[in-house]
């Protein structure tokens, strides 16, 4: 890869790493050129724990990248190409920039420019305490701006914590959008308990419709903030307990307390509290003419952003 590398000065104000300016480049790499960069796919440089599928690379450049690799049994190698050219071309500062991609042989991965503290779900399984009330608005805004614009853009699918990769600042980028074709695709390379979370995020009109669209989007981004909210992934392996089913019934009794994460529950605003789960509230409706659309979200998330001044007497 011979392009300038050109940066567009925002920088991570921990650790330094600077963003590629946007509309900076888009290339096809070779197999090789991805091996060398992660010394042959070393486990050393695996980012995903539970399996061996993203890795951090450096190129000759210095530049570093995130590699995914992609199951191709799932979508053809021309529809690959296809999509990951559409991808090429997104460009806003909440969603992850695609650099590349690979597709020589049985090899199919996507390269992502990268991004400095991992992903959303690495924090929530850790229980990071880093995780503010403050930190989770904003990781909650700039999640809805990256999918509202992939939404004008008619890119959907896979709203996950594990595709909402996180600066220092935490400040939010989306990735692993629109080039999966079916959302079950981790069922021959995952545990029970991993589809279940996956059925976890899915609306419930999906078994119906089976496409992905702006308001199951929605819908999955309702139970990423209640993630936020609660602290809790999807499915707690030490219970086995379903997500939603513990949270449905709390929210119907509006024992909203009891769904907070014991550790924000001291620094937290009343009012940005009820606001948020009457958002997530809504997202979760099974009926999806009751939802709101993403920008309906994103208006009332904003609005709750202006309410952080306003402190509640917890």
């Amino acid at each position: 890869m011979q392009q300038e590398l050109i940066y567009d000065g925002n920088i991570c104000t921990i650790c330094g790493h600077e963003r590629l300016l946007n509309g900076g480049f888009f290339t096809q790499f070779s197999y090789a050129e991805l091996a060398f960069s992660t010394y042959g796919f070393s486990q050393k440089y695996v980012l995903s724990k539970s399996r061996k599928r993203v890795y951090k690379g450096t190129l000759p450049s210095g530049l570093q990248i995130i590699i995914r690799k992609h199951f191709f049994g799932t979508i053809k190698e021309y529809e690959f190409r296809s999509l990951a050219l559409t991808l090429g071309n997104v460009r806003h500062e909440n969603v992850a920039t695609l650099l590349g991609f690979c597709s020589e042989g049985y090899h199919r991965f996507l390269v992502y420019e990268y991004v400095c503290h991992q992903s959303l779900s690495t924090h929530l399984s850790a229980r990071s305490e880093e995780l503010t009330w403050e930190t989770r608005l904003k990781i909650a805004l700039g999640t809805c701006k990256g999918l509202q614009y992939l939404h004008t853009n008619n890119i959907f699918g896979c709203m996950r914590p594990k595709n909402i990769l996180l600066t220092h600042d935490f400040h939010p980028q989306l990735a692993n959008f629109g080039l999966t074709k079916n959302p079950y695709e981790d069922l021959n390379h995952s545990s029970e308990a991993r589809v279940l979370k996956t059925f976890e995020y899915l609306a419930p009109e999906y078994g119906e419709t089976g496409t992905d669209s702006s308001i199951t989007d929605v819908y999955s981004f309702g139970v990423v903030l209640l993630e936020l909210l609660t602290g809790r992934k999807t499915l707690e392996e030490t219970w086995g307990k379903s997500f939603l089913r513990w949270a449905r019934p709390l929210l119907e009794e509006k024992v909203y307390m009891e769904l907070v994460d014991p550790s924000i529950k001291d620094n937290m605003n009343l009012l940005q509290l009820v606001l948020i789960v009457r958002v997530l509230e809504n997202c979760l409706c099974y009926d999806p003419r009751e939802r709101c659309s993403i920008s309906e979200v994103l208006n009332s998330l904003l609005e709750g952003n202006t309410l952080s001044n306003s402190r509640s007497c917890m």
